[in-house]
């Protein structure tokens, strides 16, 4: 049982010491008459796991927390789709822009649709740093 205890934590540690790591958050803009707040850049923030050109994460979502991924077309183009957790389940997908800014932070404008919905999917505008 050791031995395997041993290989796992092994196999984990060296999972981690090549991986890179993600953070990002989307920027909302504040309501009609209201100001800007921390709130407005920490409602959607979340980490992801990077390993070669596809992403793996979770981001919170309001009150609850969605897992998302994303596959980079290139260096700075991407798609990304996000999975939410709570009872609708429901699946949006989109597709976006790195814009690196500096070092590793980037400010990522893309656009994301919900795909069971009718309504018309949202421009937004995100900020990742690349750990």
């Amino acid at each position: 049982m050791r031995k395997y205890i041993l290989t796992v934590g092994i196999a984990l540690l060296s999972l981690g010491a090549s991986a890179q790591y993600m953070v990002t958050t989307t920027v909302n803009e504040p309501a009609e008459g209201d100001s800007w707040e921390t709130a407005n850049f920490t409602d959607n923030m979340g980490i992801g796991y990077m390993h070669n050109n596809i992403v793996a994460g979770i981001v919170k979502n309001g009150e609850d927390y969605d897992l998302f991924g994303r596959y980079g077309i290139n260096d700075n183009l991407y798609v990304v789709g996000q999975l939410a957790t709570e009872d609708d389940e429901s699946l949006s997908v989109g597709i976006g822009y790195s814009l690196r800014v500096w070092k590793d932070l980037y400010v990522e404008p893309y656009y994301i649709k919900e795909l069971e919905s009718e309504e018309e999917g949202n421009i937004r505008v995100g900020l990742s740093y690349k750990l």
